[in-house]
């Protein structure tokens, strides 16, 4: 059964001046001097409070991240990267089914009854924040960077939380030059979508991002341009992600 969250889907009208623990991260937009102006939109809201998920559906909101620690959870997590470091895990299904299988595929350890509440969790929140009846999960130990490039997912919207290893990295709107995004050829900082003088920013271990991408319908193609950061064998993720089904 579904656990009685403090959000559903909420309508586009809602008010972010309600949400006074929100903190938007606009720092750096438009300001710059040497930075483009972009449109303004895309607005990062940040808050130590699970709620702040629910400001994805405000317009000028391209992420909204829930700021969180671990604790306990994150000692499995450490566990399962040197006990299981290929473990790969793509399905998709109710809530009931996900967990069953997490349940059955994943190594035993201390902990791992704790894990798996965590990530039945968050495909709760997902699918009642979407009113889905199924979800997309994927968790998986990475030794590469999945996708090295800065790039915006073809997507409405997607979940993503590292639980061990590096966070996902991240740009503001106007840190980005949207016509190198996806280029070919060696990989570096500025030939796949980073203005010049723009910042690189990365969530952090445990937190839980919603990210917009270019399907959303007031995206406009301007989703959230991010990408996975370096990763190795001596330096791997654990990481899960989440998508409408």
């Amino acid at each position: 059964m579904r656990e009685n969250l403090s959000f559903q889907k909420v309508p586009l009208s809602v008010d972010l001046k309600n949400s006074h623990y929100n903190l938007i991260d606009t720092n750096g937009l438009d300001q710059e001097e040497g930075l483009a102006t972009k449109p303004a939109l895309l607005g990062v809201v940040k808050s130590s409070h699970r709620e702040v998920l629910a400001d994805i559906y405000q317009n000028n909101i391209s992420m909204a991240v829930w700021q969180r620690s671990l604790g306990s959870i994150s000692q499995y997590a450490v566990s399962l990267l040197e006990s299981s470091p290929h473990f790969a895990f793509t399905s998709q299904g109710s809530l009931e089914y996900l967990s069953s299988m997490l349940g059955k595929l994943l190594p035993e350890a201390e902990g791992k009854a704790l894990f798996v509440e965590d990530v039945a969790l968050l495909v709760d929140m997902f699918a009642c924040l979407f009113d889905l009846e199924e979800v997309g999960l994927r968790l998986n130990v990475l030794s590469n960077a999945m996708c090295p490039r800065f790039h915006v997912d073809k997507i409405p919207c997607r979940l993503v939380s590292t639980y061990a290893g590096s966070g996902s990295e991240w740009l503001h709107e106007a840190h980005v030059v949207r016509d190198r995004l996806g280029r070919g050829g060696r990989v570096n900082d500025h030939n796949s979508g980073l203005n010049e003088k723009g910042r690189i920013n990365q969530l952090n271990v445990g937190d839980v991002a919603l990210m917009k991408g270019d399907e959303w319908p007031t995206s406009l193609g301007r989703g959230v341009v991010h990408r996975s950061p370096s990763a190795s064998l001596e330096s791997k993720r654990l990481f899960l992600s989440l998508d409408m089904i």
